[in-house]
């Protein structure tokens, strides 16, 4: 048999490189919620609005 060694880092490689894959995935998201973190009350309520009234045009 096998060292349960080598099971465990093989386990810990794929969990390492899925976790990378996933940051990588996420990027523009957490990028477009960053920007969206520096807009005031008002500028956030406008463009809630502005894509409502987009949405119900459909």
């Amino acid at each position: 048999m096998t060292n349960p060694g080598w099971i465990v880092l093989a386990w810990l490689v794929v969990a390492l490189a899925s976790a990378l894959k996933f940051w990588s995935i996420t990027r523009p998201y957490r990028d477009k919620t960053a920007l969206s973190r520096g807009q005031t009350v008002d500028e956030a309520r406008q463009r809630l609005e502005r894509r409502w009234r987009n949405d119900s045009k459909v």
